[in-house]
């Protein structure tokens, strides 16, 4: 049976679901302004909408008018101080649409003509086409369902999986702890090749992608990426032998210029040495076989941790052809405080040149600014540090999943909090500890019309469970391939560490899972 969950949307796409004639629903007051993340007045918290207290008058769900002739069309609604208001209780009504090019200066799907109120529509959706001054697209995200009966999850044991849309037409991603034809945890890192859609699709190892089995060091593959028919994978090295308390200690880049078929351990020259299926050498941790070893820390909970020690590309599309700007941009928690999402780029030809590196280092109003100096980064993004609740998050959160929707044409990012440890404080003890999927990790979504933002989110839960209430999902990600020619269908995957009657973790649904993801917008 298909389930639709009921999401945070806009007010203009709250408005449009009632053209019954009904007033719009109540709507509960938000605890915490910062559930607005926008700041168009709404929140979400507990799994609803909210309305920020001062920002959003009546418990209506939608700023009152202050005068009736504000509403000259008695329609109920009206215009005032710059934005679409409701006089009385008159409701929604029979509401015309604009015409092309109103303006709709609130943005919120809105506008006024001949004295009227109108909705500003395309082919029936609620739109906004002038964004940034050169968008085509149909809309900008506003909401998002989920279709339970598109879940599926597949295969053995495993975990994070990243990937990347390859010049061969497979999705190539990467698995950590696990083998995903059999229940075993056999490998600390893997790559597999995905051969067709996302109802019906054949899966193959990367055979002669370098072993990280799990009886040797913890090394963890996370950003992959294929740049003009070259693939290459980071992988992360713990602290010891295993998963354990974290940070990571950096990062070793692998590539392969035929498809996975051969690989080569990058130095921060661009260096290539050969490694075979079953080269012990990929183990080391000498700093001249590392692209990022222990660099640049911060301190934070009784800890250094480290930039780019783990990190994810964003997905231009197959093989990186929907570049725009001949950059590869690559994005990483600061370790020492997750929540402040780090970012990177590089020339796509120099991507194993360390010195060719920029860091982004702070905004010039919407202008991204950068460096060529790690120490002069800024965060990018700022993520919840802890929920609504005041429960923090740890150490592992906020990898995001950043891919090229050309639907949209828009980037959509996929990003999630795991929280920290058994007692989900600030401490130390729980920030660092490894077993973190005490619940559900939260998920959210954000759209820009760069891969380096600004970042606008659309949707943001702090627990989310998309079939049962024992879920613990962790580590959400966005296909790069598939999705629909509108954009508006798009599959998430994402890692669920629910734990089996005995109480053990990581047990029942610790496999790839996948659900379709609809995307409203206005």
């Amino acid at each position: 049976m298909s389930e639709i969950n009921i999401l945070k949307f806009s007010p203009a796409v709250c408005l449009a679901l009632f053209f019954s004639g009904s007033a719009v629903n109540a709507f509960p007051v938000c605890l915490s302004g910062h559930s607005d993340s926008d700041g168009d007045g709404w929140g979400w918290e507990n799994n609803a909408s909210c309305i920020v207290a001062g920002k959003i008058n009546g418990i209506s769900g939608v700023i009152e008018c202050s005068r009736a002739d504000s509403d000259p069309d008695g329609d109920g609604w009206g215009w005032e101080n710059g934005a679409s208001c409701e006089v009385g209780s008159a409701g929604v009504g029979i509401i015309p649409k604009c015409s092309a090019g109103v303006a709709d200066h609130d943005r919120d799907g809105w506008g006024m003509e001949s004295g009227r109120s109108c909705l500003i529509t395309s082919g029936g959706q609620i739109s906004d086409t002038t964004v940034g001054g050169n968008r085509t697209a149909s809309g900008l995200p506003a909401g998002v369902q989920f279709n339970l009966a598109t879940l599926r999850r597949v295969g053995g044991k495993g975990d994070n999986w990243c990937q990347t849309w390859a010049a061969d037409d497979s999705v190539i991603t990467a698995m950590s702890d696990g083998e995903w034809f059999t229940s075993q945890y056999r490998y600390h890192s893997r790559l597999y090749k995905l051969y067709g859609d996302q109802y019906n699709f054949g899966r193959q190892e990367v055979q002669n992608y370098p072993r990280f089995d799990t009886n040797d060091d913890g090394w963890f593959a996370y950003g992959i990426v294929s740049v003009g028919g070259t693939l290459y994978s980071t992988v992360s090295k713990t602290q010891n032998g295993a998963w354990s308390e974290g940070p990571f200690r950096g990062v070793k880049l692998l590539r392969s210029y035929d498809n996975g078929a051969s690989w080569f351990r990058v130095d921060q020259y661009n260096n290539d040495r050969f490694v075979g299926a079953w080269d012990n050498s990929v183990q080391s941790t000498d700093s001249s076989e590392m692209f990022f070893k222990e660099e640049h820390g911060r301190y934070g909970f009784g800890k250094n941790a480290y930039p780019f020690s783990y990190l994810s590309f964003v997905q231009n599309g197959q093989d990186n052809r929907a570049s725009k700007d001949g950059y590869v941009y690559m994005y990483s928690p600061e370790g020492a405080k997750s929540n402040e999402l780090l970012l990177a780029r590089v020339p796509a030809s120099q991507i194993g040149q360390r010195s060719a590196w920029q860091y982004f280092s702070g905004w010039n109003g919407q202008t991204a600014q950068w460096s060529a100096d790690i120490n002069q980064r800024r965060p990018n993004l700022y993520l919840p540090e802890k929920n609504s609740a005041g429960e923090y998050f740890g150490w592992y959160s906020w990898l995001p999943s950043v891919v090229w929707n050309p639907g949209l044409q828009l980037y959509v990012m996929a990003n999630g909090g795991t929280y920290a440890g058994h007692g989900m404080s600030n401490s130390s003890a729980d920030y660092y500890n490894k077993w973190m999927h005490t619940k559900s990790g939260s998920l959210g979504l954000w759209y820009s019309e760069n891969p380096y933002g600004p970042w606008k989110q659309f949707y943001y839960t702090d627990h989310w469970t998309p079939d049962s209430s024992g879920n613990l999902t962790y580590q959400p990600k966005l296909s790069p391939k598939w999705m629909s020619s509108d954009g508006r269908k798009m599959t998430l995957i994402w890692s669920d560490a629910q734990r089996n009657a005995q109480g053990y973790s990581h047990s029942v649904n610790y496999k790839w899972n996948q659900i379709e993801i609809e995307i409203a917008t206005h």
